[in-house]
């Protein structure tokens, strides 16, 4: 555990109080509830239970004592990733994205030169909130992402630390 493990409470650009903390046990039915809400593809459970013994970290945002988001991270070797992030359809538009975003930085600061992560080409919303943080393309992943159709590309994308 370290200083970034202890629940603490930020405010979104639009005023939106949010209290952060690491995802428990507990937790999991209201995530995989918003994992479904927000992606076409969802992650399975057994992703998100690995964040509770593994080295990757999710963290979770609630206003209300809602759930309203989440951020997965990890990192190894002097590189970051960001495995997951989403925001509850009702919330999106609030600065919640942003917020999260934000903080996976700063976790991972001082243990990472580069944050990585992967979006799919057709998620414009995703791809203009990673630029607007100083992410920039790196290339593409062909056919990386399911659809209902075949695959996606995703768009490779990073921020130096």
């Amino acid at each position: 555990m370290n200083q970034f493990d202890s629940p603490l409470i930020l405010t979104t650009v639009a005023g939106l109080q949010l209290h952060l903390r690491l995802l428990e046990e507990k937790d999991l039915p209201d995530v995989m509830e918003l994992e479904r809400n927000a992606h076409s593809h969802p992650w399975r459970q057994s992703s998100f239970e690995d964040c509770l013994k593994g080295r990757q970290r999710c963290w979770l945002a609630e206003t209300s004592q809602k759930l309203v988001g989440y951020v997965v991270i990890t990192h190894a070797g002097g590189d970051a990733e960001l495995l997951n992030i989403a925001v509850s359809p009702k919330f999106q538009r609030k600065g919640i994205g942003s917020t999260l975003l934000q903080h996976a930085v700063s976790c991972v600061i001082g243990h990472a030169d580069m944050l990585f992560l992967e979006v799919r080409i057709s998620n414009r919303k995703a791809i203009e909130l990673y630029s607007k943080e100083g992410f920039f393309e790196l290339g593409n992943r062909k056919n990386y992402y399911p659809t209902n159709n075949g695959h996606e590309d995703a768009l490779l994308m990073a921020s130096q630390l």
